[in-house]
């Protein structure tokens, strides 16, 4: 969200936003325009200690959160729907914002985990699993947009084309390149590099990132029904796809790199 509000308040000329709140907000007025969701699924997952072996182990647990209505807070609820647990039957527990030291540390039964994430604290705590994946509990709802405001997009063009076709031609090198993918990622992120190889090779598996544009109009669509169902978009508010979308930069740069068809997580480009 703080990427979001970046973006409003023109702080930033372009910005990864979280796909459900960038059409909340288009719903309500703001001018900011999806141009590429090259990591449309939702990654992230709830991993759990070893004595929870499915979710319906998870009632009577501590659930780990950073605070209410946050991140780790939404999609532990959506987890305990799916187990058709009620909130009630669980103890939320508020902790710092990085969920992985109060796992580890046996502090919360729960945490709402990237993968990296994940596989770094099993490197602490080898019986810690996944209990649900939002990718696979929620398949159809969209993670998030690079987006950009209209305004930006009318005066630079220039600049927004070149931004999206290198984050393009970023995605595709994940699932072609390891070997140049491995050290920017140990630096950037600090973790070891056994985690991140693993961290990696997993993502790849799941086929998390979208190669093409990721702009498909099933998940937006989805998304934004979704928002209007759970009464986060007033009924008769929820925005087109085309009022969501701007698909003309992720269609030239396709047209230059030419539609990703795999052999690694073949896409459709739209």
């Amino acid at each position: 969200m703080k990427v979001y509000r970046a973006l409003l308040a023109g702080n930033i000329d372009l910005g990864l936003t979280p796909g459900a709140p960038t059409i909340i907000g288009r719903s309500n007025g703001a001018t900011v325009k999806a141009v590429a969701a090259n990591l449309p699924k939702f990654e992230a997952s709830m991993v759990v200690r070893g004595d929870i072996k499915t979710m319906a182990d998870l009632k009577g647990k501590r659930i780990g959160i950073q605070e209410p209505g946050g991140f780790a807070d939404l999609l532990s609820r959506s987890v305990l729907r799916a187990a058709k647990i009620d909130p009630k039957d669980v103890n939320f527990v508020s902790i710092a914002s990085e969920d992985v030291p109060a796992l580890v540390a046996n502090q919360v039964d729960t945490a709402i985990l990237h993968v990296e994430q994940e596989m770094f604290a099993k490197s602490k705590v080898p019986d810690l699993h996944a209990i649900g994946r939002m990718w696979e509990l929620q398949p159809k709802t969209l993670y998030t947009f690079l987006a950009v405001t209209e305004k930006t997009a009318a005066a630079n063009p220039a600049m927004v084309q070149a931004v999206v076709t290198a984050n393009i031609e970023a995605t595709r090198i994940l699932y072609t390149d390891k070997a140049k993918i491995m050290p920017i990622l140990v630096k950037q992120t600090g973790y070891p590099e056994k985690v991140l190889s693993e961290s990696y090779d997993f993502m790849v598996k799941e086929c998390i990132w979208d190669a093409n544009s990721g702009l498909g109009p099933e998940r937006v669509n989805f998304t934004a029904d979704l928002m209007t169902k759970i009464d986060n978009i007033k009924e008769g508010k929820t925005p087109k796809y085309e009022e969501i979308v701007d698909p003309t930069f992720a269609k030239k740069a396709i047209e230059q790199l030419g539609e990703w068809k795999g052999p690694v997580c073949p896409t459709a480009a739209f």
